[in-house]
Order: structure tokens, then sequence, then C-alpha cells
């Protein structure tokens, strides 16, 4: 008889299947718990993340809430003065300095002025005055006969002393206020022809008409730019559209953008106890277009800080306007103030958080009109 032998594997074999075996399970549950390990770790990052947004947040909300107490504290103390008043000496305008937090970092937050700051929604004067004024004012490029327009109707130059610039006709006050002030900026030259044209592509920006100004740009020129895009046609809602004027160059922008302001938004005057130097030169003579001496503008601010000018009528006494008429600079200026620029940041664990907030003061009610954490 024949037997056929068992085919059964023997032990050594059947310890290397289960040790296999074994490897591909430990293998398998590595490569889950690796799953797993990132996992959570992208979690916690991200749980952090919005821990620290939050209490950022939080911070920069307390700083808003401080800065409306201390604009309200002014308000009672203007209450108290025969005439409303603000100044770089209150209290809302002390210098920032850092507040420790207790978990580590810090706080600090400023106030300023807006008031303070040249309005670029007033480059546009009101429909009514648009349509009074469109041959004069605006110098449309587009009319073909620009002679036929200077008869007895068309408005006299102003007259603001012997220098008057009689190319000041076509700019209402707050454009020839504008184009002193390009002419003002530090570290970049900016010619009285280059300021004239600039000033009427952003007023041809922001107007709601398709009526080119002489050296202005309305849809047209845009469109055809690369890639092609429209003008606002309407008040500006934040200075960073400055960038998208045609003209407007970055270096320009950046010494432009801290001097000017779009709140609020319609009407508002110029506070003349809270200007910074540049803004205080682009007050002159009405219908001058050259911005007042740096050395004259340097000593109105002095006397400021001294308190020797206090009002809109010691302003406009100084000998700086001798000889001139000043009754459009007169009507444009104030010495008290409703819309302010809170610049609050908090720094924790190492990171940078910040908070642009445009507060509307009116009378004790302070409120937050527009809020940011990028550019204005």
């Amino acid at each position: 008889m024949f037997y056929r032998r068992s085919r059964t594997l023997g032990p050594h074999r059947q310890g290397g299947a289960a040790l296999i075996i074994a490897l591909m399970v430990f293998a398998l549950a590595a490569a889950l718990m690796v799953g797993l390990q990132r996992d959570f770790a992208l979690q916690l990052q991200r749980s952090s993340n919005a821990l620290l947004m939050e209490q950022g947040w939080a911070y920069l909300r307390g700083a808003e809430e401080l800065a409306a107490t201390a604009l309200r504290y002014d308000a009672d103390q203007d209450a108290l003065r025969e005439a409303p008043r603000d100044d770089l000496t209150e209290l809302w305008a002390t210098q920032a300095t850092p507040y420790a937090l207790g978990e580590g970092g810090w706080l600090m937050g400023q106030l300023e002025d807006l008031q303070g700051r040249f309005n670029l929604n007033n480059l546009v004067l009101s429909a009514d005055s648009n349509d009074a004024n469109d041959g004069a004012d605006r110098g449309d490029a587009s009319d073909p006969n620009p002679e036929d327009d200077e008869d007895e109707d068309t408005p006299a130059p102003p007259t603001g002393g012997a220098t008057a610039n009689a190319e000041a006709a076509r700019f209402t006050p707050s454009q020839i206020q504008f184009i002193r002030l390009l002419q003002s900026l530090e570290g970049v030259p900016v010619s009285q022809a280059q300021a004239m044209a600039l000033t009427e592509s952003i007023s041809d920006f922001i107007d709601s008409d398709e009526q080119r100004r002489l050296e202005g740009a309305e849809a047209e020129a845009y469109r055809n730019a690369n890639p092609g895009y429209l003008p606002a046609n309407q008040p500006l809602a934040s200075v960073s559209e400055l960038r998208s004027v045609q003209g407007m160059t970055p270096e320009l922008y950046q010494a432009l953008a801290p001097f000017v302001t779009v709140w609020p938004q319609e009407g508002g005057k110029l506070n003349l106890l809270t200007a910074p130097l540049p803004v205080i030169r682009s007050l002159n003579i009405d219908g001058l277009l050259e911005p007042l001496s740096a050395m004259d503008a340097q000593r109105l601010i002095e006397l400021r800080a001294t308190g020797d000018i206090q009002s809109v009528e010691d302003f406009l006494a100084d000998f700086a306007f001798a000889g001139g008429e000043t009754s459009q600079l007169g009507d444009s200026l104030m010495t008290n103030s409703e819309w302010f620029l809170l610049n609050a940041s908090v720094e924790i664990a190492d990171r940078e958080l910040r908070l642009y907030s445009v507060m509307h003061r009116d009378g004790r009610s302070i409120k937050s009109r527009y809020r940011s954490q990028g550019e204005l």
C-alpha cells in the first residue's frame, strides 16, 4: 500500500506567516496613527488660531470702547466751554503707549482726527452746482470751441492777490486746496501742472457723469487700460480707491494717503487745530494755486500749539493771509470735529492683529461707522 505524505506546514513556516500578518497590522495601525496625529495637529492649530483671533478681536473691541469713552469725556468737556474745540492737547489725542497684557503681549491704540485731513469727496460739486457752472468750472475737453465760452457770463478768475492764477477759474475752492496739498507733500515732488491734472482725474473718477474735464479721464480711458475697468462714479468709500485713478503712482499714493480721508462722505469741514503740516500748507488765499510756504505753515502750527490760534478768526488774522481774500477759506474751516479714526493693534503669541475703526461722534453718542483689519 502507498501512503500520501501530509502537506501541512511545519511549525517554522506557520510562524513566518503570522509574523508577516503582524507586521501588516502594525504598519496599518502606524499609518492610521500618523493620519490621526496629523488631523489632530491641524485641528489643534485651527482651534488655537480661532481662539487667538477671538481673543485678539475682543481686545481690539475693548480698545474701541476705551476710545469711545475718551471721545465721550471730551464731549462732556466741550459742553462746559463757550465754544466746542478739538485740538491735539486733549485726552483723545494722547500719544499711544503699549499696554502690557496679563498673559503676555501688548495692546496699543491711537485716535486721530479725520477732519484734520482733506476730504476727497469734497472734490466734486453738488449736482446743482455742476449744472450751473458746467462750462467754466469743469473746463470740458469735449467742447470743440472753448473760446466761445469766454463771454460776459463766464465767471471771472478769483482775485486773491496780485499773484492769483487765472487758471484757477475752472476749479472749485476744494479742488484748489487739493492742488496745493499735492504740491506740499514731502519726498514726492509734484509740479503745479501735475497737481492740476491729477485733481481733474480724481474728480472725474468720483463724479457720476461721463463728461471729461480738461485734463481728466472718464470711463473710456479706463476701459482701454489693461485690464480694463470702470471709474467709481460715486463718492469714494475708501482712500485705497485712489490707486485706481489714472495718473496716480504708488509713490504718490503712499505720500498722500496719510493726509486724506473719505469721511464724512458728504460735507464736512477741516479742523485747523488738528491738521498736519502739509494740510496747513494747503490753506491759502482764495484762488491761489500755490501752497502756503513751509515756513509760514510751521509758524502757524507753533502758534496753534502755544494757544495763540484757537479759532478760525485767529487763523485768518495771521499776516500770512494779509492783503488777500479769505472768505472761501474761512467757510471751509472749523475748530471741532465729529469723525475720528482709531488705529489699534494687539500682539498675542507673537501674532499681531490690527483694527481700523472710523468713529462718528454726535454729542455723547459714539458709533463705529466702518471697521477694517486692512487698509482703509
